[in-house]
């Protein structure tokens, strides 16, 4: 498997990027011009779930190319591929319900109508620490994408790595099919592993397609009828235009992949800090955008005051905590190969 051009690595930089201000922008809307139940959805889907949906598509692309890197290159390691996602994750989230928790508790004491303060309790907070499907903790409403998201994350180790501890794995499936397919595909969200595994699926035939001529131009047409489809269902989930979504953003990527077309090292550099805090954006903007809307903040003023403040925070927690998930990874995966060197051969 060949590696992603230098200009298709910052396309999905730039691109996880932009759906995490698209879902800064789209609680925005809902918070601070009153569109929830009104423009949205009954005149057009919600924005920031057709960017999860996105999400979800770029998250089973880039993961299933790692995986499969692991594969080819390190002899298929199942405990570095788990011992990568519990950093890339619990580095973010730990930090995250922290951040959450001494907001909510802060300002539930000025505010008496906090009523997502019913879902403050240490049940809920441990319950969201532990990634199980439900309530989302305080103001930590974005969770649920990723109690969806992590499960998926357990199911692919265990089919991919099966060979390699069929014990754990077979565990892994169980579990992680259990709560993506009976738990997770009933909600309101309907089947975003298919988005997820379309984006795996994408990894795998990258390498056929990742200088096809016309990909631009199927791109376009992928996104084009995805929007209709969108508008005329107001759904943001609707599978049909999701799918199209995911094969126009796959087309994307498949034309700055093999375009001549290059980038200014400083524009890579700069699209690779901005999507290094999206993560921590997309777990904490909700609480930021909940609690000026409760100050007061309206219209196009508190939306701008909100997305900047939202970004500033996620950016200064991310730099002491997201950013250093690889080394995290690093550390714990060296001291595992320590205690696996110290055990006595079998």
């Amino acid at each position: 498997m060949s590696p992603l051009s230098s200009r298709c690595v910052t396309y999905f930089d730039c691109l996880r990027f932009l759906l995490a201000q698209v879902v800064v922008i789209g609680h925005g809307f809902g918070f601070f011009f009153g569109y929830w139940g009104g423009f949205f959805p009954s005149k057009a889907p919600y924005i920031q779930s057709v960017a999860v949906v996105g999400f979800f598509f770029v998250s089973g692309f880039l993961i299933c190319r790692s995986a499969m890197a692991n594969i080819r290159h390190k002899g298929g390691d199942y405990m570095r591929y788990y011992v990568d996602r519990l950093s890339r994750v619990y580095v973010t989230l730990i930090p995250c319900l922290i951040f959450v928790f001494l907001v909510d508790l802060l300002f539930s004491f000025q505010f008496s109508d906090f009523e997502l303060g019913v879902n403050l309790t240490f049940s809920t907070f441990f319950k969201n620490l532990l990634l199980i499907p439900s309530m989302p903790f305080g103001t930590m409403r974005p969770i649920w994408s990723l109690m969806f998201e992590w499960w998926i994350y357990i199911l692919f180790g265990g089919i991919v790595f099966f060979r390699k501890n069929w014990i754990f794995s077979a565990i892994c499936i169980g579990i992680g099919g259990y709560y993506t397919f009976r738990v997770n595909a009933k909600g309101e969200a309907g089947h975003l592993e298919l988005i997820w595994m379309a984006g795996a699926v994408a990894s795998l035939v990258f390498e056929r397609i990742r200088k096809y001529e016309y990909s631009r131009y199927i791109a376009w047409a992928s996104l084009s009828f995805a929007i209709i489809i969108y508008f005329l269902t107001c759904d943001a989930y609707n599978i049909f235009a999701g799918l199209l979504f995911s094969s126009g953003l796959l087309f994307i990527a498949v034309h700055f992949n093999g375009s001549e077309v290059s980038f200014d090292s400083r524009v890579s550099w700069c699209f690779n800090k901005l999507a290094g805090y999206s993560f921590t954006l997309f777990l904490t903007h909700y609480t930021v955008l909940y609690w000026l809307h409760k100050m007061g903040a309206s219209g196009a003023v508190g939306l701008f005051l909100a997305f900047v403040l939202a970004n500033i925070i996620a950016f200064i927690i991310a730099s002491v905590t997201e950013n250093y998930h690889k080394h995290v990874s690093a550390k714990a995966l060296s001291f595992i190969a320590g205690i696996r060197e110290r055990m006595p051969a079998r």
